[in-house]
């Protein structure tokens, strides 16, 4: 009987701290400024699709803010409009910081280097000075990378003899490194422009309007969990 009634007296407690919990996570996303940052597939001045998946998002989300820092050909590392330098200037403000990215490290035969790697001459190193920047320039922040999907456009080895999936392991472990979380759109068989998500395609590695809605969803899926 005595365990009966200790049971019934934490039950409460137990249903309280849950729901406590569940409002925790809430989110007013009316309230939020959202940073996208990446190449191509993120720039506002990429004619091949109307409408963005940051579009799709805001607009189903309600996303107060979205400041776009997307540049075609853009790299993570020191190649081409480095995203591991732009960051500093992102507004100090937003709430939520997404960098989609991967395409043209390996496109430009960015050496991929190693995880020791702190300097972004190569594509760990660049990594590194990226995230690490960002926890620190954003600190209890929802801070996500995207890895890119699989696509037919080169070859699967770049002209270092790198595979793609190498680029994207990397961004898996220097993720885990800082604790920012990682959506592998490599791994998705609806987002490989090869085969399942050809249909999405507009030109070479390029997303259409439909493409573009469709990686929103995924992407929609990724924010709520973060």
């Amino acid at each position: 009987m005595k365990k009966f009634l200790c049971v019934l007296i934490l039950l409460p407690v137990l249903l309280f701290s849950t729901v406590n919990m569940d409002v925790a996570k809430a989110v007013d996303w009316t309230n939020v400024t959202w940073n996208v940052m990446g190449d191509s597939l993120t720039d506002p001045n990429n004619t091949l699709a109307t409408k963005k998946y940051y579009d799709y998002i805001q607009e189903d989300m309600h996303i107060k803010k979205v400041n776009n820092y997307g540049i075609s050909g853009s790299t993570v590392s020191n190649n081409s409009n480095p995203m591991s330098e732009r960051y500093i200037n992102m507004d100090n403000g937003a709430d939520l910081i997404t960098v989609f990215t991967g395409f043209n490290d390996f496109s430009r035969n960015v050496p991929l280097g190693n995880s020791y790697d702190t300097t972004n001459n190569t594509y760990y190193g660049a990594l590194d000075v990226l995230l690490k920047g960002l926890v620190q320039k954003f600190p209890n922040k929802k801070i996500g990378l995207i890895s890119m999907y699989a696509f037919s456009q080169y070859p699967v080895n770049n002209q270092l003899g790198i595979p793609d999936y190498a680029y994207v392991n990397a961004e898996i472990d220097v993720c885990n490194r800082y604790k920012v979380k990682h959506l592998n759109l490599y791994e998705m068989d609806s987002m490989n422009l090869a085969t399942d998500g050809s249909k999405y395609r507009a030109f070479q590695n390029h997303l259409n309007n439909q493409g573009h809605e469709h990686l929103a969803t995924i992407i929609e899926s990724f924010i709520k969990s973060m």
